[in-house]
């Protein structure tokens, strides 16, 4: 008996009355885990309760308290008939089971029920004591810390990087069984919340035991997805990097706090030295003692190891650029063979992080994908998810087939998602394909390269850009010139990728977000013949999408794009596309060219004539980019690099092509430089309306900024002022006369409108930037689209921003100045109880888009960091529904700026269903949905409060399910949340503290840090 649990009930308050002849509640308390319950004594006549109950104790195996959750349910007690519910608290026990995490679990816990939404608190204490248990077969993966960074954790180091770890598990849903028909809605949603964390307890476990198998210590980069198959079954998987994590002795004794991480590009625990050995130049000297290496231990897997050898269309060796010279290629091809060695023994060579250390990347060769559709089959077994296994196993392998042809040995930045309607399934992998260090990989490759000197040995800001595969072999038509900062090694003239900007890359002026967005309208059709349909469009979206970013990248004059994230999501009768990326201008990279309108059909001369008129235009455009994003690249003069940039005469693109003559030759090589253009060709109505399309993409306004990746490039001087929000917006579609044109039009314009939400809404914090801009997309019905995003909007030094305002060509805006816009505060939105500004009501968003059809219908729901905490204390299901909480800050980024990070607390991953039969009179859609989520912010607040947390970050909301039958007056809606629950201390308060003569200082208890430490 490995532990045992304990908790005590102590008190309730704010409870909805349950008995109308006297107003109040006879309320008692069930404590359920695993098969064992308890009960507390009935508390009569109060909306208040003090139980003050006696500590239940659960005897209990370890392999049990990592799946089963804490199951608290709050009833009112009936003489003469069945008791009332009035509501559950989940409450997970793993964050108890880390050795330096949590010990105990204290607070207040909103009792929350599947259809009324929040019913008061219920005050909870939980305490776990484990027992050693040196049993070797044993079944349980305590003590395995999970993070929801996709970085190493701020108050840690890897001592080793492992690799990837994945798993899965299915079962049916209980919202399908045939119970359901005699089951009340509310005991439905119950049994289906319950499965789910069940479910989740056990992948948890799982994957922690094959990060034990590979002697690691934790997850980083954990991503977990529900996959709800309706009738066929749910499942539930989740994908992460296995390393092995040290906590570092004193994270407040490092460097000050940091307001921006581009700042910790020589703080730890992100940057280390690459050889601590040699006396080369690195990091200060505090760092020198932290390495980080790879195991070379294989993946521990259910699928069997399998070679890709006859799937990959490179050469293993001969891999070095023929313009390296003779000791560059033969460093390159040792360079490789040792990084393929140490990653050939890997199933899969994936890695779930966005961001690195310092010199963990070599080269990035591109971003590679596969998607798959498939007809989805009854679950029959729920203990053998071969089916499934066997899916992901085929994609997984197609995505290691594609880096190996470009070069490349390992995928960085790996995702995986899925597209359910009806039988059919779309499953999605991406990544992007590079070429790691050895020193990285394992200890005796790092030896074997010490005494090599050339400029590989310590990688270069550049050098990432450089690329990975032969340029005689290379697996795409691609345009080859010498990097713009080196001058050695060849670059393409275009970078995707779907990670985070590394931190010590030269970027020239700031960066902006790219967004491409296709509708496509298909037949209804039911199983094969449906998947056959989907199946045959998927590749021309695609290469749509790619198209679209390749046009606006042009068009803002930039030349890479990071964080890419491509979304198809699948209806009855249309597809959808979102691809998102944040765009920047590479110093490395050369320069975009133009664009150039082209057509090929004979036309009349007004047709010229506009055309001419369009041309025009784009030039102005791009012109306007460049000034907006503050892009002016150095001119390279031969005087001032020491020699000449050397003539790309030996382009081997045409080699892949034996039709293309010596002619073409010359015509293409002539594309490098300035006058490079970028060619698009009209020749039918629908190419003149992707070019009109093209230049209605309107920029932000004054003041604003927005990017997908964490870190606003070009952006350095934040000030700790931070703002999440969550908004989510429906529409409904005309089925009359709808068409791909009409259809573009309509899900173009829902997403522009979003962003100008967003900004209207926060401009009183101009000038902020809009980082982490993380968009969902979804077809919840047949003629609706849902689009659901979450960011964080953050402050940074007004004088330098309002100079670059000054600066900028004048706009019609009815806003001025700065001072007038300090004015605008919100005035007409303060609520008369709240001590601080509404961001947003439903009823002013209906306002908002009075002129809008009345076929659509949105929500919008906006909520403040923790310095504005007022709408979460009235907002809710019912008025005054949601308790005061703890203030606890909510970020979907690692960091917090003008703050350190000193404890992460443990995982926070819930699940959350809400129904509804009276949608009208809860607002509509708007209402519901708003309502919802700032009960889900409530819950996740309340929880990391309970651990002692002040801040989640690395925040997201993975799933937002929304279902609505308008004539029945319901609506379900299911929402996935993670983030990880840390404490962290402002660096006024880190300044302010005297420093220990010994010891270095404990973290602090949450209620002693206060909800202001960040302004």
């Amino acid at each position: 008996m490995p532990g045992k649990l304990k908790v005590k009930i102590v008190a309730g308050r704010h409870l909805p009355v349950m008995d109308r002849a006297s107003d109040l509640t006879d309320a008692f308390v069930e404590v359920k885990f695993g098969n064992t319950t308890f009960k507390t004594d009935v508390y009569h006549k109060s909306l208040n309760p003090q139980w003050n109950s006696e500590w239940f104790k659960f005897e209990v195996d370890d392999e049990d308290l990592q799946d089963e959750p804490l199951q608290i349910t709050v009833l009112d007690h009936d003489t003469y008939s069945a008791n009332d519910a009035i509501g559950k608290v989940y409450i997970d026990i793993d964050p108890l089971l880390y050795t330096e995490a949590a010990t105990v679990i204290s607070g207040w816990f909103p009792i929350y029920d599947t259809i009324h939404g929040i019913r008061g608190e219920i005050s909870v204490i939980v305490k776990v004591d484990l027992f050693n248990d040196l049993n070797r077969f044993r079944q349980s993966s305590c003590g395995v810390k999970f993070f929801c960074t996709t970085s190493i954790p701020k108050s840690y180091r890897a001592v080793v990087i492992h690799g990837f770890v994945e798993e899965l598990v299915v079962n049916e849903d209980p919202e399908y069984q045939w119970i359901d028909r005699i089951r009340t809605p509310r005991a439905s949603n119950e049994a289906r919340q319950r499965l789910i964390s069940l479910m989740s307890g056990e992948l948890q476990r799982k994957i922690g035991l094959k990060v034990l198998e590979m002697r690691g210590n934790a997850v980083v980069g954990y991503l977990q997805c529900f996959d709800l198959e309706g009738e066929s079954g749910l499942v539930v998987r989740a994908i992460g990097t296995a390393c092995t994590l040290d906590k570092l002795s004193n994270p407040a004794s490092l460097a000050p706090a940091c307001n921006s991480p581009c700042k910790d590009i020589k703080e730890a625990p992100f940057i280390e030295d690459l050889n601590p050995n040699t006396h080369s130049s690195g990091p200060s000297t505090p760092l020198k003692n932290q390495t980080y290496s790879f195991s070379p231990s294989k993946s521990f897997s259910r699928q069997s190891s399998s070679s890709d050898t006859d799937l990959s269309l490179t050469p293993k060796t001969g891999m070095g650029s023929g313009s390296a010279g003779k000791d560059g290629g033969t460093f390159k091809t040792l360079l490789r063979q040792q990084t393929q060695s140490a990653l050939e023994q890997r199933e899969f060579p994936f890695f779930t992080l966005t961001s690195f250390p310092y010199g963990f990347l070599v080269h990035v060769g591109g971003v590679v994908s596969a998607r798959s559709v498939k007809l989805l089959d009854r679950i029959h077994n729920p203990d053998e998810p071969e089916t499934r296994d066997a899916w992901w196993a085929e994609i997984r392998q197609e995505i290691k087939s594609h880096a190996r042809a470009l070069g490349c040995h390992a995928v960085v930045g790996y995702s995986e998602s899925t597209s359910i309607c009806e039988e059919v399934c779309i499953l999605s992998a991406s990544g992007t394909a590079a070429v790691l260090n050895p020193k990285f990989l394992q200890e005796s490759a790092a030896d074997c390269c010490l005494d090599q000197r050339t400029e590989e040995s310590s990688p270069t800001a550049c050098s990432f850009c450089h690329i990975p595969y032969d340029e005689l072999n290379m697996p795409f038509p691609a345009h080859l010139t010498y990097c713009y900062s080196c001058r050695k090694q060849k670059v393409p003239d275009v970078l995707f990728t779907t990670i985070d900007l590394p931190r010590d890359a030269l970027v020239i002026g700031k960066g902006c977000l790219i967004q491409a967005r296709l509708c496509r309208l298909k037949k209804k059709s039911q199983a094969e013949a449906n998947a056959t349909v989907i199946s045959s469009l998927l590749p021309f979206m695609e290469y749509e999408l790619h198209t679209q970013l390749m046009n606006k990248l042009k068009l803002k004059g930039m030349n890479a794009l990071f964080g890419l994230r491509i979304q198809i999501t699948v209806g009855e009768s249309m597809l959808l596309g979102l691809a998102s990326a944040t765009g920047v201008y590479l110093s490395a990279l050369p320069t975009p060219g133009g664009i150039q309108i082209s057509g090929k059909t004979p036309s009349d001369g007004s047709n010229e004539q506009h055309m001419s008129h369009m041309q025009k235009k784009i030039n102005e455009t791009i012109a306007k980019n460049k000034e907006l994003y503050e892009i002016n690249p150095p001119e390279i003069l031969e005087e001032t690099v020491g020699s000449p940039i050397p003539e790309p005469r030996q382009r081997s693109r045409l080699l892949r092509s034996q039709s293309e003559s010596s002619d073409e030759t010359a015509e293409l090589d002539l594309s490098h430089g300035k006058k490079d253009a970028f060619v698009l060709e009209i020749d039918d109505t629908d190419a003149m309306e992707d070019v009109h399309s093209l230049l209605t993409d309107v920029a932000p306004p004054p003041g604003f900024f927005i990017c997908n990746t964490e870190i606003m490039p070009g952006i350095n001087n934040w000030i700790p002022n931070i703002q999440m929000f969550t908004s989510v917006r429906v529409i409904r579609l005309n089925n009359m006369n709808l068409t791909n044109q009409s259809l573009n039009k309509s899900f173009s314009d829902l997403c522009e409108n979003l962003l100008k939400s967003l900004y209207f809404k926060l401009r009183s914090m101009v000038p902020c930037c809009l980082c982490h801009v993380n968009f969902t997309v979804a077809v919840p019905e047949e003629e609706s689209i849902q689009v659901a995003v979450t960011a964080v909007a953050i402050t940074f030094d007004k004088q330098q921003a309002l100079q670059v305002i000054k600066n900028r060509p004048e706009r019609a805006q009815p806003r001025v100045s700065a001072d007038a816009e300090e004015q605008l505060q919100f005035p007409m939105e303060l609520s008369s109880d709240s001590p601080g500004p509404q961001p947003f009501s439903p009823a002013r968003d209906n306002h908002e888009r009075g002129g809008s059809p009345a076929t659509q219908r949105a929500v919008s729901q906006d909520k403040s960091s923790p310095l504005t905490e007022g709408p979460m204390r009235h907002r809710g299901g019912t008025a005054g529904s949601i308790p005061s909480v703890t203030v606890v800050k909510m970020t979907p980024l690692s960091f917090i700026p003008g703050a350190k990070i000193t404890k992460f607390l443990g995982i926070i991953n819930m699940f959350f269903i809400r129904e509804t039969t009276s949608l009208r009179e809860e607002g509509g859609v708007s209402g519901f949905l708003h309502a919802f989520i700032c009960e889900v912010f409530a819950m996740v607040r309340a929880h990391v409060a309970a651990l002692g947390g002040n801040a989640v970050v690395s925040y997201i909301m993975k799933q937002c399910v929304f279902m609505e039958n308008a004539n029945k007056n319901q609506a379900q809606c299911l929402i996935n949340v993670s983030g990880d629950a840390v404490i962290f201390i402002s660096e006024s308060e880190l300044d302010a503290a005297p420093a220990p003569p010994t010891a270095p200082p404990t973290a602090p208890p949450a209620q002693s840090v206060g909800g202001d430490c960040a302004t």
